[in-house]
């Protein structure tokens, strides 16, 4: 099993990520060239990091963290230096958010209007997965840095930034983190201070990967995260092009529990090709039709 080098030992321990249970399904939204794909050659694509659908998404946490050091330093100048120090861009991306990652995303939601709207125009398929196999299958041949559910929730993402400040740093550096910024207000290039905004950084940048606004909450999306490859494709959507990895999986079957065809799709071809095409390949899943009906 190959394991992600991540952003050091701490960043490792204190990303606090939800993981699917057992007998969990994991659902992967994609157009028919999709499925074709990902059955007929055993490999996921992932999307550069800055190519997906929310615009905002890596500038985002930065909201969070101004609201949380608003919280926790009270003294103005000094939370402007710090956030100057942890926020400013060059600072910032070098601490991760520029790194080549390229994300595979999963969804909890086995037929969600919001989720065939974004992939296919409610065409398409969602191949349904046995959670922990499919994690143990993609680890096999491939480095995941990072994985886990997407949070939605401000209240949650308030907390893992306070835990960060509040516990995790301090405890890493023996030092409460009001004595870190004083320490920094005094001396900016105190190296416990500057120790601190380098590990804030890089946590930070992680779970800039993993928050997103509620507005995207239907999604329930299930994220994998990882490094740039050797080789980088290029696929067209929309009059551009997109640049993602591909993430291969030894040649077995997958570990596929259903199949459910888009709204759009309700045609007895639709059906049929699939199920021909699972028969043809070994696979015994029940392929199924959404149950969303629309009038357009």
């Amino acid at each position: 099993m190959k394991k992600g080098s991540g952003v050091g030992k701490m960043a490792n321990k204190q990303i606090k990520l939800k993981h699917v249970k057992e007998a969990s399904t994991l659902y992967h939204y994609t157009k028919c060239n999709g499925v074709n794909g990902i059955l007929e050659n055993n490999c996921f694509w992932a999307t550069k990091s800055d190519f997906l659908n929310d615009p905002k998404e890596f500038s985002y946490i930065e909201a969070i963290i101004r609201d949380i050091c608003k919280e926790l330093i009270k003294n103005e100048g000094w939370r402007e230096m710090f956030l100057k120090d942890v926020l400013e861009e060059k600072v910032f991306l070098d601490g991760g958010r520029n790194k080549e990652y390229f994300i595979l995303s999963f969804s909890k939601c086995r037929d969600s209007i919001t989720m065939w709207s974004e992939f296919g125009n409610k065409t398409g398929y969602n191949i349904g997965f046995d959670g922990k196999k499919i994690i143990k299958r993609i680890e096999e041949d491939n480095i995941i840095e990072y994985h886990g559910f997407v949070l939605y929730e401000k209240a949650q993402q308030k907390e893992a930034i306070r835990k960060i400040l509040n516990t995790d740093l301090p405890e890493e550096l023996e030092m409460s983190f009001s004595n870190i910024i004083e320490a920094g207000a005094k001396n900016r290039n105190n190296e416990i201070y500057r120790k601190a905004c380098r590990k804030f950084q890089k946590i930070a940048a992680v779970y800039a990967m993993f928050f997103k606004h509620s507005a995207f909450k239907e999604e329930e999306e299930y994220r994998f995260i990882f490094k740039k490859k050797a080789e980088v494709l290029y696929r067209e959507k929309d009059g551009f092009l997109i640049p993602y990895i591909e993430i291969p999986l030894s040649n077995s079957l997958l570990p596929v529990k259903e199949i459910v065809i888009a709204p759009k799709n309700h045609i007895d071809l639709a059906k049929k090709g699939v199920e021909y095409m699972m028969k043809e390949k070994g696979y015994e899943v029940e392929i199924r039709l959404s149950d969303i009906s629309l009038r357009y």
